[in-house]
């Protein structure tokens, strides 16, 4: 069964070609919506964040505060580090097990084309050892920012924070199988998306 890797920066539209391999019928595996299901109220993920990062970046116990994690992150390097080795190392053992599960429900049916991994640190986390193949959606920079202040009502500066946090472009550039340029519409870049030859 293929395994595709999908990665690409905030406000490049990885989510709208997401969509495009679900509509494909491929088994969808969100990296980000684990990372999010394991800080949820009461996990036990949010306790050993809580003690690795000292409980100002709790609400109460139990309660992550999102915000407070994300600026401590962002802004200090050792600390996304340590945070990204335990939180990636987590999120591969599930995306792990999410893939058992698809091939075990689709054996010897082929009713799924193929398993998509949609991460934003694809790269980062090594998930792109998982893969068969990989692609990269990009944009122009300051459309991306423009997308992503008019999407989260955040300012340019917290956005190019973001950005600057990431793998530049040019570095995943050299690591994905197939690089998307979407600085059009949804139907240009489905149509671009139409043309990679995945299945060979």
């Amino acid at each position: 069964m293929l395994i595709l890797g999908l990665t690409g920066g905030i406000g490049t539209g990885k989510s709208t070609a997401a969509q495009y391999f679900i509509n494909q019928g491929f088994a969808h595996i969100d990296a980000d919506q684990i990372g999010r299901d394991m800080t949820a109220d009461g996990m036990p993920m949010v306790d050993r964040l809580g003690e690795m990062f000292g409980q100002e970046i709790l609400v109460q116990p139990g309660v992550l505060d999102r915000k407070a994690m994300a600026d401590m992150v962002f802004q200090n390097e050792d600390i996304r580090a340590s945070f990204n080795k335990l939180m990636h190392t987590a999120i591969i053992d599930e995306i792990k097990k999410r893939i058992d599960e698809v091939r075990t429900e689709d054996a010897g049916q082929g009713t799924t084309p193929g398993i998509l991994i949609d991460a934003p640190l694809l790269f980062e986390a090594g998930v792109d050892r998982l893969c068969n193949r990989t692609i990269l959606i990009t944009a122009d920079l300051e459309l991306r920012i423009r997308r992503v202040c008019e999407r989260d009502g955040v300012t340019e500066d917290e956005v190019r924070q973001r950005i600057a946090s990431q793998m530049d472009d040019d570095a995943k550039r050299r690591l994905a199988d197939y690089v998307i340029e979407n600085d059009g519409t949804v139907e240009e870049l489905y149509r671009k998306l139409d043309e990679i030859p995945l299945f060979f």
